[in-house]
């Protein structure tokens, strides 16, 4: 007998999503068409007996993905929570052997336990950084920590450091090297940048087989994401700061799908958009 498997008993339609970061900021994706998205099935899944071989072309697409997944983390975690610092932490040679991985991530974790029972609170992110020479450093979001951050000064000339008309900082808490640290302005700025350091390159590099790609702290808040049908008329008072464009059969252009970084008054519901860094591309 033939079991008919009807699709609307595995999927839902949605032509929107919300990413809820519970501060104020939310994410919106609009769909011009709407998409489905998969709820599972009452089906027993049988587990491969053998790990299947990936084509190099199949292996490419799924570290994209893997890529994607981890970056959509990682930012998530950035808007979510109340970052201060941006900051790059790399070995004096003489006191941590930073070309090897696994003694570079034990000092990192290391310290961090120590940054946390000094300070009691020390909410972080932090990613490798793989040099051409083989060298790792960090890169990382700490938050609100009152810890010794000190004005930077010019090597040569002792004045303050001072880079984009930006003041420099050292964070003298930091014992295993250097340390170039920076008060964070734009949380979306900075969750962008962040991420663009989880590269294709971090994931294949044969040192980092089968090893975290970031690091962070317990108790982070994360986000709500929802999924709805809705009227996406409202979003065209917007622009979206990531927008594909297509053409209808007229000629007439319109947002195939649109990425808008907005804020919600929390008692009104009032939508506003403060982000104002926009990229439209056209669809292929």
């Amino acid at each position: 007998m033939k079991i008919e498997i009807q699709p609307e008993d595995y999927f839902e339609e949605y032509n929107r999503k919300t990413v809820d970061f519970g501060n104020g900021r939310i994410e919106v994706v609009a769909y011009h068409s709407p998409q489905l998205k998969y709820l599972g099935n009452n089906r027993r899944s049988v587990l491969p007996t053998k790990k299947p071989v990936l084509s190099d072309e199949a292996q490419e697409e799924r570290t994209r993905k893997q890529v994607y997944a981890i970056r959509r983390r990682i930012k998530w975690y950035a808007l979510s929570n109340d970052f201060r610092w941006f900051v790059t932490l790399t070995f004096d040679p003489e006191k941590i052997d930073s070309f090897n991985f696994e003694i570079a991530k034990k000092a990192i974790l290391k310290w961090c336990r120590l940054m946390r029972d000094r300070y009691k609170r020390f909410d972080y992110i932090i990613i490798p950084e793989l040099h051409q020479s083989g060298a790792v450093h960090f890169h990382g979001l700490l938050g609100d920590v009152s810890a010794n951050f000190v004005e930077a000064t010019h090597p040569r000339t002792g004045k303050p450091l001072v880079r984009h008309d930006r003041q420099v900082y050292n964070l003298a808490d930091w014992e295993y090297g250097f340390s170039d640290c920076e008060q964070i302005e734009s949380p979306e700025r900075a969750a962008s940048y962040i991420t663009k350091y989880v590269t294709t390159a971090l994931l294949t590099n044969k040192e980092m087989y089968n090893k975290k790609r970031y690091f962070n702290s317990q108790g982070l808040h994360k986000p709500d994401v929802s999924y709805a049908m809705e009227d996406n008329e409202e979003l065209r008072a917007f622009t979206p700061n990531f927008g594909v464009i297509d053409t209808d059969s007229t000629g007439e252009n319109f947002i195939d799908k649109g990425i808008y970084n907005l804020n919600r008054d929390s008692e009104t519901g009032e939508l506003t958009q403060s982000d104002t860094d926009y990229l439209l591309i056209a669809k292929n």
